[in-house]
């Protein structure tokens, strides 16, 4: 079995691209212990750059990443799914880097952008062809969030590392600082749109502007071990009419004890004081609540959004090991039953999910990720 240092000392950054999960139909798939084995759509390395997946129906998927031959030389990729096959779409030539944040209004309006060093580059495709619909120098796309072709919003980071965010309307595009940088987003409607920041913090822009929501109230207070704290990190987040969901991470660093070469034994969850959480809010944000996970769910990954279903259920990427490397898909019911599997493929001995996608009008879901050297679009059967 392969050997990773675990994610110690601190929990890990935030993702740097993606957006919240609508909720979605429930669907007759559930998860079983040992679970049927996913069936591998595309195998290709370039899903192993922090993929992307725009889910508009069961005959219109899009799929980004980067390929390269090593981690500085990467070019964005587009796959479509058409309801029958997987087709490679060539992106506007010239870019280097690879795709990090993505989102559509529609099949004729579908957007991307392309992070290059400190250098980003926004793709449209207008339902015939990808065109560079306008490049930003000196800045680092973290997420994005589209409504429709005039009202696209792309945040990162800007001049000397500050927050901002450009905004595409009927005038072009203008570029508004931020007081916070914004990590991931999930939007309800351009004026109800929630954001986590890499300050660790949760905000809400209700149309008239951005302003904190506190969750110290939810969150387990630190717990002080020797001189190590137990700190908790935000994960991802979705937003739907009936709520707001929020995953977090809390860990401690490793004991000064562990770190003088005469442990013998693997360090565990209870060792590096790791903890999976849940927060759920309601549609308002003003009423919080949390569900311990880590012994239902296993480490939560810091890619893959909540899915809530119709009914209630939550759909989550959890994990089988302390690196959170061996993804699988946990489910709870809308009575708070949990159920976790493994997500196992052909040719792939283990599976880490890096973006995660329910088809609407479907109950197919579709995870991209990779392996140490392989990267692959999964399906579920």
């Amino acid at each position: 079995m392969r050997i990773r240092l675990p994610k110690t000392g601190a929990v890990a950054l935030l993702a740097l691209a993606g957006c919240g999960a609508p909720a979605v139909e429930s669907a007759p798939w559930t998860t079983e212990t040992g679970g049927a084995r996913w069936r591998v759509e595309v195998a290709d390395a370039s899903m192993r750059v922090d993929p992307q997946i725009v889910a508009l129906g069961p005959k219109d998927v899009w799929a980004f990443g980067g390929r390269g031959s090593d981690y500085t030389v990467w070019r964005p990729t587009a796959r479509h799914w058409n309801g029958h096959h997987w087709n490679k779409v060539a992106l506007p030539g010239g870019r280097i880097g690879a795709v990090k944040a993505a989102g559509a209004s529609a099949a004729s309006d579908v957007w991307a952008v392309a992070l290059g060093g400190s250098d980003s580059t926004v793709l449209h495709w207008n339902g015939e062809r990808w065109t560079i619909d306008r490049r930003l120098p000196g800045f680092t796309v973290t997420a994005m969030d589209v409504f429709s072709p005039r009202d696209v919003r792309v945040y990162g980071t800007g001049a000397r590392a500050a927050g901002a965010a450009w905004t595409r309307s009927a005038n072009g595009w203008s570029e508004t600082g931020l007081p916070f940088r914004i990590a991931r987003t999930s939007a309800r409607s351009a004026q109800d749109i929630w954001a986590l920041t890499f300050e660790n913090r949760l905000y809400h822009q209700d149309g008239a502007g951005w302003r904190p929501v506190p969750l110290d109230d939810v969150l387990p207070a630190e717990k002080r071990s020797g001189r190590e704290d137990t700190r908790y990190q935000l994960g991802t987040i979705t937003a739907t009419a009936t709520g707001v969901w929020i995953t977090a991470e809390g860990a401690g660093g490793i004991p000064s004890g562990e770190t003088d070469g005469t442990r013998t034994e693997p360090l565990g969850p209870d060792d590096l004081r790791l903890s999976s959480l849940l927060l759920h809010g309601d549609a308002d944000g003003r009423r919080w609540t949390s569900e311990s996970l880590m012994g239902k769910t296993g480490r939560l990954s810091s890619f893959g959004a909540p899915i809530i279903d119709a009914d209630g259920g939550i759909w989550l990427i959890g994990s089988t090991d302390i690196n959170a490397t061996e993804s699988a898909l946990a489910h709870r019911t809308a009575k708070g039953t949990w159920t976790s599997t493994r997500i196992r493929a052909s040719g792939f001995s283990y599976f880490e999910v890096r973006a995660l996608a329910r088809v609407p009008g479907s109950p197919r879901f579709l995870a991209a990720g990779m392996t140490d050297e392989k990267g692959a679009i999964l399906s579920t059967p």
